[in-house]
């Protein structure tokens, strides 16, 4: 790849820090997973008060579950941004399927939505996509300061994709959300992960500018450079919408089928946007690629394996543990 500038600070990763990201990526995947099931376990708890979170209602912010969920929510992301500034996103997107079946897990203790056999088949299949993305997918050289990143952003390939973004989610807000998003998950999902791609993108940006700044303090600090501060505040904004949208998704879904719906658009959106911005895809030869896209089919096979046991559900009347009959919805 050619860097569009000359004075480029991209570098390869060394080994320990592929270590340390993928430990964050997998703490990270077990805090997102269980923060769905205690946030949905709180609008579950709220539903039966007869309050309706996608009219405007806020009575979720009075209920312990939700801000439980909120803040393993956080934890998450934190563990999340951190493996985002020591892996390339190749690498940690993919690990992201841990959340699926740590959330698939505690969904039937917590929520009592069953995971049938095909759930379980389709986790195991989740894990396998992982191990050969993570295989084959190459060590790619990342933007280590601000000003770098920022020449990657201002190409005029990603400026136009990324107008075409904006115009796709206000298309999805004004239209399609009034008419389809009780409807269909895929909505409140495609808002999610249009966002949740320059999410990653942005915390990539900010995390290897903190880890560089790091090991060059006192000779080239990052935090000199007035771009991070807007690129801070981007990334918080990202973190907003996100949650917005998905929060409304899981208020009228079972999270055991948004979770996974949600997991491959977001991973499909955020490769894309990556090698967009970035002007590579992460392979290097042929036979690499067909393994990654063999991965990332394997992956999108488990998750609806795993959603097309838990639809088998959605009409069982059930009893909480909190003592709520309720229907799945």
């Amino acid at each position: 790849m050619s860097n569009p500038t000359s004075n480029s600070t991209s570098t390869s990763n060394p080994a320990w820090q592929s270590v340390v990201g993928a430990a964050l990526a997998i703490l990270s995947g077990f805090f997102l997973g269980t923060s769905v099931v205690l946030r949905k376990r709180g609008l579950i708890e709220i539903a039966a008060e007869g309050h309706d979170v996608t009219s405007g209602s806020r009575a979720y912010l009075k209920n312990k579950f939700w801000w439980l969920g909120m803040l393993l929510q956080a934890v998450g992301e934190v563990a999340n941004f951190g493996a985002y500034a020591f892996c390339p996103t190749i690498l940690v997107t993919p690990m992201g399927t841990l959340a699926i079946v740590f959330n698939a897990i505690l969904s039937s203790y917590l929520l009592n939505e069953s995971l049938a056999f095909l759930g379980i088949m389709g986790c195991g299949l989740c894990m396998v996509g992982v191990i050969l993305i993570v295989i084959h997918a190459i060590q790619a050289s990342d933007p280590e300061t601000v000003m770098d990143f920022v020449s990657y952003v201002i190409q005029p390939g990603f400026l136009v994709y990324s107008v075409f973004i904006v115009v796709l989610v206000l298309w999805l807000k004004y239209y399609a959300e009034p008419r389809w998003a009780k409807q269909t998950p895929f909505v409140y999902i495609a808002m999610s992960s249009c966002g949740g791609a320059y999410l990653v993108l942005s915390a990539q940006g900010v995390g290897s500018a903190i880890v560089y700044s790091a090991r060059n303090w006192t000779t080239d600090n990052q935090f000199w450079q007035w771009p991070l501060y807007p690129l801070i505040l981007f990334m918080l904004l990202a973190v907003i919408y996100q949650i917005t949208y998905l929060n409304k998704a899981l208020a009228v879904n079972p999270s055991a089928v948004i979770y996974p719906i949600s997991f491959v658009c977001f991973n499909g959106m955020t490769i894309i946007t990556t090698s967009i911005l970035f002007q590579e895809f992460p392979v290097d030869t042929v036979s690499a690629g067909i393994s990654v896209a063999a991965g990332l089919f394997v992956i999108v096979v488990g998750v609806i394996l795993l959603s097309v046991s838990k639809n088998e559900t959605q009409d069982i009347e059930v009893t909480d543990k909190i003592g709520v009959t309720r229907v799945l919805p």
